[in-house]
């Protein structure tokens, strides 16, 4: 998150004040919480996604519906992009262009970088990894200043960043080769080309499901330990510490092939972790799983179907059509939007009404339909009109 914003400053004054190198803050006070790592940069944001399996679930969700749409130009039924050219670059196709730009409208930003801005088999448009972008601080300050005329806008697109091409070289591009995507207010910290993520208020949800994999990790470890003891009589006062020689002796033993031991007294065996389930470890990864996935507008059926498969087909149809209507189709939205502006498109729509889901409500509405034509052809044979009796 580019800004973080407590109200509790007139009680509270802030301790410490960091600046990132993308030209955010963070503003630290004392709390009564030990201090943790934020999820500031670009980079902690995207091993937050990468690494632990809740996050990542949610994102590829998400990006692998979303790159199922298709985008269309005057209600035409022909791809539309695809039209202009075969692939956006070199490197992908254009399912894996959508599915990308899902992926990193999620982390908060997408920057779309179209070197000629222009569209066509000569003119190639692909994402840019967040993390490869350099900020120069001068650019920030204009980003972050208030813009009243075009002509200050003009200029401040004037500006470049300094793109990592991640084989120790740099690439110059003009800020106005690129357009930003977001997930949430560009507005947050004043920088309008840098967006807010969910990210960083699921920071301590993620944590916590990265802490119950270690848990359940470190208690699947100790499962495989036993720890042996002699069951001597508490009032034998005559009991010496085990030596060092005779515990190797009896740790050996009890990993040789023998299927017999003779002991001279009897012996007690018992796991480190006796019973891992009554930890409920798993349940701790779901419900973050849930949790992260309501955060990015995942339907409870879509997540259940996901993870555990028991939601009924009907329900899951349902529910990936509301997903679709409330998710999908705002960020459709945005990218056509811009896309029309950038390039003179006209008439662009995306839609999804090619999937299986909608076969449910095909089914509901000619169902309806049915419905309707029987009340008719009734109304009719009895010489009733069925105009009285609508609204």
């Amino acid at each position: 998150m580019g800004f973080n914003f407590n109200i509790g400053w007139n009680s509270s004054m802030p301790t410490s004040v960091e600046r990132n190198s993308d030209g955010s803050f963070f503003f630290e006070q004392v709390t009564s919480d030990a201090r943790h790592n934020r999820l500031l940069t670009e980079t902690q944001k995207l091993n937050a996604v990468l690494s632990n399996p809740a996050v990542l679930k949610v994102f590829t969700l998400n990006c692998d519906l979303f790159s199922l749409g298709k985008i269309t130009s005057n209600g035409e039924a022909n791809e539309f992009l695809r039209s202009k050219r075969s692939k956006p670059n070199f490197k992908q196709t254009w399912t894996q262009f959508m599915w990308e730009y899902m992926f990193w409208v999620q982390t908060g930003t997408a920057y779309l970088w179209s070197p000629n801005n222009a569209l066509s088999e000569n003119d190639t448009i692909q994402w840019l990894n967040p993390i490869c972008i350099e900020w120069d601080t001068d650019l920030i300050d204009k980003l972050k200043g208030l813009v009243f005329s075009e002509a200050t806008y003009k200029d401040i697109l004037k500006g470049t960043i300094k793109y990592n091409l991640g084989n120790g070289t740099t690439k110059l591009i003009p800020l106005n080769e690129i357009t930003p995507f977001f997930d949430l207010s560009n507005a947050i910290d004043g920088n309008f080309y840098k967006g807010a993520s969910r990210l960083d208020a699921l920071y301590k949800v993620i944590s916590n499901s990265e802490q119950a994999l270690d848990a359940k990790s470190i208690n699947l470890e100790f499962t495989k330990k036993f720890m042996v003891s002699g069951k001597n009589s508490d009032d034998n006062i005559m009991n010496l510490v085990m030596p060092d020689g005779e515990k190797s002796s009896i740790e050996s033993s009890m990993r040789s092939n023998k299927s017999v031991h003779a002991v001279k007294t009897p012996v007690n065996i018992s796991r480190f972790v006796e019973n891992i389930a009554s930890l409920k470890l798993d349940d701790s990864y779901y419900n973050d799983f849930f949790m992260i996935g309501s955060m990015y507008g995942i339907p409870k059926d879509v997540l259940e179907s996901a993870i555990r498969g028991n939601s009924t087909y009907d329900n899951q149809e349902k529910a990936i059509g509301r997903h679709v209507d409330y998710v999908m189709k705002p960020k459709g939205k945005m990218l056509t939007d811009e896309l029309e502006d950038k390039f003179n498109f006209t008439g662009l729509d995306m839609s999804w009404s090619h999937l299986s889901f909608n076969q449910v409500f095909e089914i509901q509405k000619q169902t309806v339909i049915k419905a309707k034509l029987d009340n008719a052809i009734l109304a009719k044979s009895n010489e009733i009109n069925i105009d009285d009796y609508e609204d």
